[in-house]
């Protein structure tokens, strides 16, 4: 990529807290995510669907050991150095499908570590790399963004201090601000391919599917500069567990990107909910 276009797409990371990647997953590769995250969600029960109504599904990806594959990835892990991230580590994952004819996710934000201030500097301290199975647009469940919101505090925010509540995911009250318009959103449509970046501390949300097809997005959590942060934060980073059947990912592919930490920092509490300090 060049120079130029990494620095932009890095300055609009920085300014509106996503970016956009287009083509990153090759035709071979979308076919396999297609086909394992197919196996994956129709093997959900239906009760599963029901409590992420709003969601859609949330099913780990430590589920399959395939998405290691995912997570090494290498054009993945090019653009993220293009953006100058060229020593992240990666920590859990998930394959969010919205069926067909189901309502929008709410708005949300997804930091947990608000009580260090590092939060509140422009630096992502964690992102999400979204792929999109199939062109995503707003008939069928693209993701919507307040762009800005990972540094600014926006009036959503006072709506959905407390993310991926059991209520928001079940759509317990539809009439609830969180699945409405808000002011400032843009829409991001992609292609069956195309790679989102965003900010983890960015109010994002999605559109209803109103198409008759499922709407997958395999989503990502990686830390670009876990070099840089606080070593509580790395502290708690270091102890996310992987299960058994990823144990020789982590030794082979994932071991240039399995958090790891020898201080004695205590892990920072997790805190889903900004402070007053964001502006």
């Amino acid at each position: 990529m060049a120079a130029r276009v990494a620095q932009d797409k890095y300055d609009q990371l920085l300014k509106d807290g996503f970016c956009v990647f287009e083509r990153v997953l090759k035709p071979d590769m979308l076919e396999r995510v297609r086909t394992v995250s197919d196996r994956l969600l129709d093997a959900q029960p239906a009760s599963h669907f029901a409590e992420q109504k709003s969601t859609g599904s949330m099913i780990s990806v430590f589920d399959d050991v395939f998405f290691a594959e995912l997570v090494s990835y290498p054009p993945a892990l090019k653009a993220l150095a293009d953006l100058g991230f060229d020593r992240p580590t990666w920590s859990s994952g998930f394959v969010i499908s919205k069926p067909p004819r189901s309502p929008a996710l709410f708005w949300h934000q997804d930091w947990w570590g608000w009580d260090d201030p590092c939060s509140y500097e422009p630096p992502p301290q964690q992102v999400f790399l979204m792929y999109y199975l199939v062109d995503t647009d707003r008939h069928n469940g693209c993701l919507r963004a307040i762009a800005g919101s990972h540094l600014n505090r926006h009036p959503m925010h006072e709506h959905v201090d407390e993310a991926h509540t059991g209520e928001l995911r079940s759509m317990a009250d539809p009439d609830h601000p969180a699945y409405q318009p808000a002011p400032g959103e843009v829409d991001v449509p992609v292609r069956a391919g195309d790679l989102v970046i965003g900010d983890s501390r960015l109010l994002h949300a999605a559109h209803g599917n109103k198409s008759d097809r499922r709407r997958t997005v395999i989503t990502l959590w990686y830390i670009p500069l876990y070099h840089q942060l606080p070593g509580r934060i790395k502290a708690y980073l270091a102890r996310h567990p992987r299960p058994d059947t990823w144990t020789e990912a982590t030794r082979g592919e994932l071991k240039p990107l399995t958090a790891v930490y020898e201080g004695e920092a205590e892990p920072i509490a997790w805190n889903r909910t900004p402070g007053r300090a964001l502006k």
